[in-house]
């Protein structure tokens, strides 16, 4: 099971509930798809047994500083990843998605920053906005929890 979760902006609270759902649900890899925004945040994302892969939003201010606490692995975007044998393109901005989803390259593609829940399919690719896990802009906070093998997506709401 991952998880994906995008534009926490320092939300504690929601950050912390969020970490504590994937950790009851096994959660393996939580993807942040950008605007964690500081460093705190970050240790609070990152408190699970979990692999961690993060980009950099256009609120993250403080770059050099999360890249060191995360150990190199929240970094500039877009960022290809092979996770378990799939194929993963993990960006903030959304960028050439509709190419990207005819393309059938990647298997999963997750972005953010327009605080939208956002799910596509094509034969191969699946793309996933989680939406606003701070619920600051869209007033309910949710992230996405993914299997990868079956493809099944739960948006989950706090």
């Amino acid at each position: 099971m991952w998880m994906v979760i995008s534009d926490t902006h320092d939300n504690l609270v929601k950050i912390k509930c969020f970490v504590e759902e994937a950790i009851k649900r096994g959660v393996t890899h939580v993807f942040h798809c950008g605007d964690i925004v500081s460093p705190f945040a970050l240790v609070e994302l990152m408190k699970g047994s979990f692999d961690f892969h993060g980009v950099f939003g256009n609120n993250d201010g403080e770059v050099i500083l999360l890249n060191q606490k995360s150990s190199g692995r929240v970094r500039k975007g877009p960022l290809e990843l092979v996770i378990d044998g799939y194929r993963v393109l993990l960006m903030h901005e959304p960028c050439a998605l509709e190419a990207l989803l005819e393309a059938n390259y990647y298997d999963f593609i997750f972005y953010g920053h327009i605080h939208k829940v956002d799910i596509r399919k094509s034969a191969k690719t699946m793309i996933v906005n989680p939406g606003d896990a701070s619920g600051y802009l869209s007033n309910q906070a949710t992230v996405a929890f993914v299997n990868p093998q079956t493809k099944e997506i739960e948006i989950y709401h706090v």
